[in-house]
């Protein structure tokens, strides 16, 4: 697992339900440069967290746009995979992931268990954390991840140091949640025989995160 800054996310070809945490409105000052300990104070005060599922294109790139501070997707030779984007107003952080469109897990069996075995990826954005993220600052956390598939009882199941699956599916539809470094957020996505694409969103009051994995057998 690695954590980077948003400048050198991935982009690879082997690419609102909302939650909505706020402490306060909007803000009307603009800081250039380095806050004061005052001014992050006040900002992180001001701070409001939001997250939720889009619609991208076959591209990757969203319909309707938000003020992008970050955007990056992660697809296959084939065109399954996944688009996320973090958009800030002032003091608002907007994040937001969807299933790329024409994504397809393949048919889905009626009994039997598969390991499957890819990466994820997690975008977020938000308060200030000691020497891990400035405020404002989009940081990626990537990593492999393997996931038991139970398609008999419909689960998809499995976890990394960073990330925990909790999953179910009914037809090729996946819910459920998923835990990143301990923090629920929601679960879509698609299961099929060949692979799993899987799509989540989340906030809390530090940050706002979204994310997504393409596990195959």
């Amino acid at each position: 697992m690695r954590s980077l800054s948003a400048g050198v996310f991935f982009s690879a070809v082997l690419g609102l339900a909302a939650c909505d945490n706020s402490n306060a409105g909007g803000n009307d000052d603009v800081i250039s440069g380095t806050p004061t300990a005052a001014q992050l104070a006040e900002l992180e005060a001001k701070t409001v967290l939001v997250s939720g599922f889009g619609t991208p294109r076959a591209d990757g790139t969203f319909s309707t746009s938000l003020a992008t501070i970050f955007k990056g997707s992660y697809k296959d030779a084939n065109g399954n995979g996944y688009a996320l984007e973090i958009g800030r107003d002032e003091t608002t952080f907007s994040a937001r992931v969807g299933l790329i469109s024409g994504t397809d897990g393949g048919d889905l069996p009626t009994s039997g268990i598969a390991s499957m075995r890819g990466v994820y990826q997690v975008a977020e954005v938000g308060k200030s954390q000691g020497d891990a993220r400035e405020y404002g600052e989009p940081v990626v956390t990537s990593g492999r991840i393997t996931l038991r598939a139970d398609f008999e009882h419909g689960t998809l199941q499995g976890n990394d140091e960073a990330l925990s699956i909790d999953g179910v599916f009914s037809g090729k539809s996946l819910t459920g949640n998923a835990y990143f470094h301990a923090r629920q957020a929601m679960l879509g996505g698609q299961v099929g025989e060949d692979r799993a694409v899987g799509i989540f969103h989340g906030a809390d009051d530090a940050s706002t995160f979204v994310g997504g994995f393409l596990v195959e057998r």
